[in-house]
């Protein structure tokens, strides 16, 4: 990968690690985050190349826009979680979409299950006096960070799209008064 590459993906996964701390710390998402992570999308296209299976990251977005949408209705999702999920659903196709989906579904049952032993481990007083209402007793759980870590950890496998394309540097590609030696 080169290193204009790694910038970008520094970039997202310091965008994607704000949010969530944020999301903790105070149960809200600024739209700051969701619109440095789109805005962050076509700068990586750009690295990257253009291929023809960019059409799937457009049905993936506005699927997972519609259906955050749908979860918010219900009052499952915050508003900031579902416009959150729906830019870092950009980068995916399909495929990438499942390792996504899968990441962010399990990140989301182990924040459940931290959240409810951390409240009951924090004594009583504390937990009704603290600050960070995520830690508050029953409070919401702030589902941000497993959408950011389910995020991370997809795109650490390598599910998004487009793949930075790889440096070729066999020598056999290289002709005419570029060879060496000859």
């Amino acid at each position: 990968m080169t290193s204009l590459h790694n910038i970008l993906l520094i970039a997202l996964y310091l965008v994607l690690a704000l949010a969530a701390l944020t999301d903790v710390w105070k149960l809200r998402i600024p739209n700051i985050f969701p619109a440095a992570v789109i805005l962050l999308f076509p700068v990586w296209i750009y690295s990257c190349g253009w291929n023809a299976q960019l059409w799937q990251n457009a049905v993936v977005f506005i699927g997972t826009f519609l259906g955050g949408l749908f979860l918010f209705s219900r009052g499952w999702l915050g508003g900031g979680d579902v416009k959150l999920m729906a830019a870092i659903a950009l980068w995916f196709d399909f495929k990438g979409a499942s390792a996504l989906y899968l990441w962010m579904g399990i990140g989301g049952a182990l924040l459940a299950i931290a959240f409810i032993v951390l409240r009951r481990m924090l004594p009583a007083g504390i937990a009704q006096s603290t600050s960070i209402p995520s830690l508050k007793a029953r409070g919401p759980i702030p589902y941000g960070l497993a959408i950011s870590a389910g995020a991370i950890l997809a795109i650490v496998g390598g599910n998004i799209n487009p793949q930075p394309k790889p440096w070729n540097l066999d020598p056999a590609s290289l002709t005419g008064s570029h060879r060496f030696g000859g």
